[in-house]
């Protein structure tokens, strides 16, 4: 963990002790419930000499700016102030800063040590479950003047859930692929979409396969020839054709998305890098979506983004 400054959360610990608890309240949990699960997260730091009192000290404080200090997090934390907290070490490596950290504890024992104020109102996140099912197939338009600009006015993006996912704070999104009419006509059997055109979302290049897992490739790996493997594309990237879309909310949705059917076993792309961790599958946002999907279209399928012009 790091330490940046001598100020109460001008550390790691204390950042994200802070944080846990405040997101644990917009979940539902008490703060009993909360303290119990951060002492158990947090056993090794609490038992260090450095992180323990950090730790005591960010707990007590956010609980009491919350108006829900429990007794035994503040026993803890006047114990450590009593003796000294981490201040000896601000002395040895830091004598300018020990004394921003004096300061900073002082005011922290001042705060402890008189009422606090009364509990404050936490709202709850509002999560949001996407409807879709696996399989469905949903269609937008593509009607906006840089569709025309793009000679794209007409056409058809078709959405296929493949799986789900959550995103922060808990909601659970779609994983799709994504396919582009030819002209203004739907599909009308799964058939006909399987004959349409993928449209690849982002590329990796071969070298950062596994990134950001570990940063390194395994030795067995590093081979030219471990590229048929991944099935490269012609100009050696691995083609990704996965999206999550960001839905937070049913109106976050655009009106003139609607349903066409439900295919289960559909054809995947011929060549598809997936992410060795899912988070790094690219998302995207309700309001950037038009100008996203013709740029990667156009980028990517039509190759005219620069990367492949450089190559």
């Amino acid at each position: 963990m790091g330490t940046w400054g001598a100020k109460l959360y001008q550390d790691d610990v204390a950042q994200d002790v802070r944080d846990q608890f405040k997101d644990l309240l917009r979940r539902g949990k008490t703060a009993e419930e909360i303290t119990n699960n951060l002492v158990s997260e947090y056993a090794h730091s609490i038992n260090d000499q450095d992180d323990g009192p950090v730790f005591w000290f960010a707990l007590a404080d956010t609980q009491w700016e919350l108006g829900r200090l429990l007794p035994e997090v503040k026993k803890q934390a006047v114990a450590w102030l009593d003796k000294g907290g981490d201040l000896a070490k601000w002395q040895v490596e830091n004598p300018k800063l020990a004394v921003v950290r004096e300061k900073a504890l002082d005011e922290l024992r001042r705060k402890l040590n008189t009422p606090q104020p009364p509990e404050k109102k936490i709202s709850q996140y509002r999560l949001y479950k996407c409807e879709w099912k696996i399989g469905d197939v949903f269609a937008y338009p593509l009607e906006s003047n840089y569709a025309k600009e793009k000679y794209l006015f007409g056409r058809y993006v078709l959405f296929h859930k493949i799986r789900e996912t959550s995103s922060w704070p808990g909601h659970i999104i779609p994983i799709v692929r994504v396919k582009i009419t030819k002209d203004e006509k739907l599909p009308s059997c799964v058939t006909q979409f399987d004959k349409l055109e993928y449209i690849q979302t982002a590329l990796t290049r071969f070298e950062d396969r596994f990134l950001p897992i570990d940063g390194r490739r395994p030795n067995e790996d590093i081979a030219e020839k471990s590229k048929k493997k991944y099935e490269v594309d012609e100009f050696g990237f691995l083609p990704q054709y996965k999206l999550k879309l960001l839905n937070t909310s049913k109106k976050s949705i655009p009106n003139n998305i609607f349903y066409v059917s439900n295919y289960l076993n559909v054809e995947p792309p011929t060549k598809e890098f997936t992410p060795h961790d899912e988070q790094y599958i690219y998302g995207c946002s309700w309001n950037i979506f038009d100008k996203m999907i013709i740029d990667a279209y156009c980028g990517y399928n039509l190759r005219q983004a620069k990367i492949y012009q450089t190559t």
